[in-house]
């Protein structure tokens, strides 16, 4: 799960997407917030500006006519719906006097029955929220009001004279408030999600097209030119990134033919004033009386027989990789083939001090050519034995591997293939430096190559058998075939097919 999450956090579109996500909702927040404030704080903000300017009333009464016109009025304002006051005195006696509304009713503060009246000599009056309970009649039951109010004392030359509360209902407008919060909450949380959705969804589109161009990446990488990149049609951004790869593909793979067909031109035309030189070279040798240039005429011959050898492998690499005797392919068993091939290079691994080891195992079935794969495994056998120092070691065997395919390993504990030229000695006439001082042409492995290409098989080279002396790393090179499988046709008749 957390390897999912954090592999979808590295998605590039996926960050721009949330954090796009994330810019709305601030913005929502921020725009649901003004409306907040434009509706229920200035709302609030008008109540408490008429509660100061009804507590400013009563003091301008008091100034006048003293406490009985400010008494009067509060006791006509207390009728009206959401307005309720208090007002407590003394009278000459020294005794309180207690009027209003608010003095019929049971007043707690922050759930908390007490007075809402401040501190006698605290000439402020202060904002005071509370909640009125109105008790239960017989015809309705009891209720709780939310009132927000202003609490202080009236004053004649500094002196505190009578204690004042002027309140007005807001239940109503705090139920909205509640209501409007929710609402903001609510919302940013729904865009959030929204978000975080479709920033999935989208950056699931988008990884799906871009990993479209890394496997075609991958495949032209390995060779395969003709792969093109899907196309929808759409003529959006990706659409024409495709288009645009295809055309610059197709040009790379008419080049490519191009140089190809020069190539294997040039060998075609040359093999056969070449073989007329080879002939003419050994005729003259054998016709000369002088031995030293007897030697140099068939020293030359041989050259000349080498530069054929090079051609034709040129030439038979060109028709593998057009597709040629793909039809020739048979199912086979190979362990026939390669006890040949090992009862061959057995004797000539011991004449240069090699030591020849083979584990061939039987139940193997492939579809193959017989020719090609016998010259693929002689290849390798002649590459491990020409480059394994004299007291290396070799191995061939056919095993099946952990997805049950198989397997044909030739295996040495010589100098190895270092780990980022293994694909490139794949191509033609790529040679290693530490070879060059070694006979042949560099298309020994690519030929390879093109047998298991027309085989559908893998090519592989590893690290091989480590040298205990020298710490040589060696080399594995590994021909895996695909199971052939047995389908039933609707003619119940069978056919095979290579997986």
């Amino acid at each position: 799960m957390l390897s999912a999450l954090s592999k979808l956090y590295k998605n590039t579109l996926f960050r721009l997407s949330l954090l796009g996500a994330v810019f709305f909702v601030v913005a929502l927040f921020l725009a649901l917030g003004n409306v907040y404030r434009l509706t229920i704080s200035s709302e609030i903000r008008q109540v408490d500006k008429s509660l100061a300017a009804e507590v400013e009333e009563f003091q301008t009464l008091l100034d006048v006519g003293g406490l009985i016109p400010v008494s009067r009025e509060i006791f006509l304002r207390s009728g009206s719906g959401d307005r309720h006051y208090l007002l407590t005195s003394k009278n000459q006696n020294g005794e309180d006097m207690v009027m209003g509304s608010l003095g019929e009713q049971i007043v707690t503060l922050k759930n908390q029955e007490r007075t809402v009246i401040g501190e006698v000599g605290d000439a402020d009056f202060t904002k005071v929220d509370f909640i009125l309970v109105i008790p239960a009649t017989d015809s309705e039951p009891a209720k709780e009001r939310r009132m927000r109010g202003l609490s202080g004392y009236l004053q004649i030359d500094g002196k505190n004279v009578a204690a004042v509360v002027a309140s007005r209902d807001v239940e109503v407008t705090m139920r909205t408030a509640e209501r409007v919060k929710n609402a903001i909450f609510s919302s940013s949380a729904i865009a959030l999600f929204l978000g975080l959705i479709s920033s999935w969804y989208v950056s699931r589109k988008f990884t799906q097209r871009v990993e479209a161009f890394n496997r075609l990446a991958t495949d032209v990488r390995a060779g395969h030119l003709d792969r093109r990149a899907p196309r929808n049609y759409s003529e959006d951004e990706m659409d024409l990134l495709a288009e645009h790869l295809n055309e610059m593909l197709d040009h790379i793979d008419r080049l490519m033919k191009a140089m190809r067909y020069a190539g294997d031109s040039i060998a075609h035309d040359l093999r056969s004033p070449l073989t007329r030189l080879r002939t003419r070279l050994e005729t003259a040798a054998t016709e000369i009386k002088d031995p030293q240039a007897e030697d140099t005429l068939f020293a030359a011959a041989d050259d000349a027989d080498e530069l054929l050898k090079t051609f034709d492998s040129v030439l038979r690499i060109a028709r593998l990789e057009a597709g040629e005797r793909r039809e020739m392919l048979s199912e086979l068993n190979p362990k026939p083939i390669l006890d040949d091939i090992a009862e061959l290079y057995e004797p000539a691994c011991e004449d240069v001090g090699l030591t020849f080891t083979s584990e061939i195992r039987d139940g193997h079935i492939i579809s193959a050519d017989r020719g090609l794969m016998s010259q693929a495994v002689s290849n390798l056998v002649e590459n491990a034995i020409k480059y394994t120092p004299k007291g290396g070691a070799i191995h061939l065997s056919l095993l099946k591997n952990k997805e049950g395919r198989s397997e044909i390993s030739i295996v040495d504990n010589g100098p190895g293939i270092p780990e980022g030229s293994r694909q490139r000695v794949k191509e033609r006439f790529v040679r290693l430096d530490d070879s060059r001082s070694l006979p042949g042409s560099g298309l020994g492995l690519a030929l390879v190559d093109a047998i298991a290409d027309l085989h559908r098989a893998v090519f592989s080279l590893e690290d091989g058998m480590r040298h205990a002396a020298t710490g040589r790393p060696g080399l594995a090179a590994r021909l895996t075939f695909p199971r052939v499988r047995k389908v039933k046709s609707h003619a119940s008749t069978a056919t095979t097919k290579a997986s």
